[in-house]
């Protein structure tokens, strides 16, 4: 399924932009380039039809054209980030400057006082404007100017193009682009486009899975360990629709959908391609997958998971979702093992609710979780299954079953507009019936 993905860009990038996407398959690009700041959203016009998801280079095109962004598209901005900013003092050096003192625009406050600080140069050594999509560039080019005659900055560095052309050859000090890395730009199209599959197909949600190789000796994996490591995944049936990658030596980071890696865990019981990983390898691994709304949510969660799992054994897998849920441990063994949920004190709680009510454990722990969220306020069926991601008729089943079995409150009814029947109001009664669980 490829995604059309649309790239917001100056032109003074489109090279750099277009040698990244080259890098990023299943995606086809829809260029949006634009030569002045002026021209972003009508650049942005011409390509708008037909895209899954945007990708702006940077802040100031997605505060230009923020307006046009249909509602629920995937969207982000390719920020400054920690190496961006070292390149370019990386430049300065090899252009013979000194390090500092120097200028800064664009990047936050907290990402240049992490840099300099690994450098060990003084924080007085360098002047900061951060972004503010309200300030002209003929403000940021005069902050330049007189914050860096000020301090006497060698040079200045701007993410901005036409804060470039007003100050290159118009001072005294070189100008360097501040410009995001091919990887990254990769990176950032990527998860684009599992946001966007995710969205095309509602009942599918993105999930991150990190594998970890834990080495008897207390050492970490090797590169050539966790190369073969990502290499049995590849060849695995099902894990090759998924984008996986080496992240770094001892783990293994995949990303697809909540829908993939629930078949590729036969409904998160078991986890069969840990056995071939260890094999390959030569270490065991443990595994963890991760549940949220964005890809940084899920990522946390699969890391914290793969922290779960590895204190279960040497090789089981846990899932963890922003919504609270745990799940595991999953072996690579026994696929008919029931799961096991550890966000209870006792054991079999929910599992006997889930025989009694005829709702699943998953959703079971999904509603308990969403009950000490509302801290007592009360729902309709419809927005239970709004909260859960589930259709609106599927929270009425929901609703219907927890009433047959006194788990949830009448508190009266809702009427938000003068048209239609009310809609009665529940408070959830879960978490009475799971006493000693922790949520």
């Amino acid at each position: 399924m490829r995604v059309r993905l649309g790239l917001v860009i100056p032109a003074q990038t489109a090279g750099l932009f277009r040698r990244a996407m080259s890098r990023v398959e299943g995606v086809e690009p829809a260029w949006a380039v634009y030569s002045d700041e002026s021209t972003i959203s009508t650049a942005l016009q011409g390509v708008l039809g037909g895209c899954d998801a945007l990708c702006f280079a940077g802040p100031l095109p997605l505060e230009s054209a923020r307006a046009l962004i249909p509602v629920g598209m995937p969207y982000a901005a390719i920020r400054p980030a920690s190496l961006d900013l070292t390149m370019c003092l990386l430049k300065a050096r090899t252009l013979g400057l000194e390090l500092a003192p120097l200028t800064v625009d664009t990047a936050s406050v907290d990402l240049v006082e992490d840099v300099i600080g690994e450098l060990g140069l003084g924080a007085d050594a360098i002047e900061v404007l951060p972004f503010d999509p309200l300030t002209p560039p003929e403000d940021i080019a005069a902050f330049h100017r007189e914050r860096g005659a000020a301090i006497g900055a060698r040079y200045a560095v701007t993410a901005r193009n036409t804060v470039f052309r007003l100050l290159d050859g118009a001072t005294d000090v070189p100008v360097i682009r501040l410009v995001p890395s091919a990887s990254a730009i990769a990176s950032v199209a990527k998860e684009l486009a599992l946001r966007a599959v995710s969205v095309r197909k509602e009942d599918q949600h993105l999930c991150a899975a990190v594998f970890e190789l834990r080495s008897t000796s207390g050492e970490p994996a090797d590169l050539t360990a966790t190369a073969k490591a990502a290499e049995v995944l590849n060849r695995s049936a099902g894990w090759q629709k998924a984008w996986i990658e080496a992240k770094t030596a001892g783990q293994v980071l995949v990303l697809g959908n909540k829908g993939l890696m629930e078949d590729l865990t036969s409904q998160w019981h078991s986890l069969e391609v840990l056995a071939d990983m260890s094999a390959a390898c030569g270490h065991p691994v443990i595994a963890g997958f991760g549940l949220g709304q964005t890809a940084q949510e899920c990522l946390q969660c699969a890391v914290q998971a793969a922290d779960r799992a590895a204190l279960a054994g040497p090789s089981c897998a846990f899932m963890m979702s922003s919504a609270g849920m745990v799940v595991g441990p999953m072996g690579p063994d026994s696929p008919g093992t029931p799961l096991r949920f550890r966000f209870r004190a006792e054991e079999g709680l929910v599992e006997d609710l889930s025989r009694t009510t005829g709702l699943g454990v998953s959703t079971l722990t999904q509603v308990a979780a969403l009950e000490s969220r509302l801290a007592g306020m009360s729902v309709t069926a419809d927005q239970l299954g709004a909260h859960l991601d589930l259709a609106a008729t599927s929270g009425r089943r929901i609703i219907r079953s927890l009433r047959e079995h006194e788990l949830v409150v009448v508190t009266g009814s809702s009427q938000p507009s003068a048209r239609g029947r009310p809609k009665r109001l529940y408070r959830l009664d879960v978490a009475r019936r799971l006493a000693g669980a922790v949520f």
